[in-house]
């Protein structure tokens, strides 16, 4: 009996209400309560996207700007939710596009420059088809126009050219093609003008199949003195050896 009474003086007293202020209850109750979702700010998405985009900087050197400014979007974006600690969050996506975009400007930047110097084979002189070619174009000796004396001392040297393969329909075991200084002329239906074009006549076996994009040429050089300025026949001629489409953008 008295266990009984003791065990129901107990369970009284634990029943009792809380005698704490009013205000701080409330306080307490407040903070259980207290909705805690930071926003991510806008400018950490952009620099994360732009930073996706810009992976393409890893075989596109168009893209290289791009990474720089993603890196700076990022930067800016960790900067801003470092200054509002508690308004933003979104670290991790703001270093996740400051380290990529890093990443992807120095492997691309890294590819472009390593290709650059090993592309040229052994034995070959890297020529520029604008520069060295197209904008030489004729001069006027004793009234008479005549090719530029630098094109001419290309004569029987091995060169390495890069430019577009013209469309003619054949797209399969070409043995012999148009090469054009740039897409322009070769996927726009222009004619290309006489210094832009270089014939292509590669050796037994090595015929090659059309390529969209950029392509080199590896051979010796020759003027074509049997020129009769006939549709597309090139000045120009490269008996081709070497067939690449792996080279960098410059």
């Amino acid at each position: 009996m008295t266990q009984t009474l003791e065990h129901e003086i107990e369970s009284t007293q634990a029943a009792e209400p809380d005698s704490r202020p009013i205000s701080e209850v409330a306080r307490e109750f407040s903070d259980y309560n207290e909705f805690s979702y930071r926003p991510v700010p806008v400018i950490a998405v952009v620099g994360f996207v732009l930073t996706l985009l810009s992976s393409m900087a890893l075989f596109v050197w168009l893209a290289l700007p791009l990474c720089l400014i993603a890196f700076v979007i990022s930067s800016l974006a960790l900067f801003a939710i470092r200054r509002e600690k508690t308004a933003y969050s979104g670290t991790w996506i703001a270093v996740a596009g400051i380290v990529l975009s890093a990443t992807f400007f120095s492997f691309g930047l890294g590819y472009q420059v390593y290709t650059y110097k090993t592309e040229v084979p052994e034995g070959y002189e890297r020529y520029d088809f604008l520069k060295d070619i197209s904008e030489k174009g004729f001069v006027t000796v004793n009234g008479q126009s005549s090719l530029h004396p630098d094109v001419l001392d290309m004569e029987g040297k091995d060169i390495f050219l890069k430019g577009y393969i013209y469309q003619t329909g054949k797209m399969k075991g070409l043995g012999s093609f148009i090469l054009v200084k740039d897409n322009q002329d070769c996927c726009f239906g222009a004619s290309p003008a006489l210094t832009d074009r270089v014939g292509v006549v590669m050796a037994p076996g090595k015929e090659i199949d059309y390529k969209a994009g950029k392509v080199a040429i590896a051979g010796k050089f020759r003027i074509n003195d049997q020129f009769t300025n006939q549709d597309l026949e090139p000045l120009y001629v490269i008996d081709g050896e070497y067939f690449t489409t792996r080279i960098s953008d410059f």
